[in-house]
């Protein structure tokens, strides 16, 4: 039985577990040299909305997803600081105002920078709309610095 195992062994080696092992080092070593990371995807910033024609509408696709993607950032950092600024109130107890004040500002600055920017669009906000408000708000301010310098 030694010769008909050994010849079995060998068969079921250069039949099955030989092509499968040279395929797998060859896709592993395909895979190292473009190496995979397994975080943030990061894309690339696209025109704003403000430059593209009103007839390009890759262009305005492209703007209004970068504006989604930046919304979603920035509500992630607000929640963020929200629970940084929870975890720092429970940890330090009575003496959170004074000790979490520096995080608190950096939660309220966020916050009033997000509500500047994207409060009163609603969840059908879009950019052509938040550019519009941008540009409202900069017209208000304008038109306020002349009057106080009159």
């Amino acid at each position: 039985m030694g010769v008909l195992d050994e010849f079995i062994g060998k068969a079921f080696y250069y039949t099955i577990d030989a092509p499968v092992t040279f395929v797998r080092d060859f896709v592993e070593q395909q895979q190292n040299k473009r190496p995979y990371y397994y975080y943030h995807r990061q894309y690339r910033r696209v025109t704003p909305v403000e430059d593209c024609n009103t007839d390009d509408y890759v262009c305005l696709y492209e703007a209004e997803m970068q504006y989604r993607r930046d919304r979603l950032v920035d509500q992630q950092i607000i929640i963020q600081l929200q629970e940084m600024v929870g975890e720092c109130s429970t940890r330090e107890g009575p003496n959170a105002k004074s000790a979490c004040r520096p995080l608190l500002d950096e939660y309220d600055e966020a916050a009033t920078n997000y509500d500047i920017k994207y409060g009163g669009l609603g969840a059908a906000g879009n950019a052509v709309r938040c550019m519009m408000k941008q540009k409202h708000r900069m017209l208000e301010d304008r038109r306020k610095a002349k009057e106080a310098g009159e």
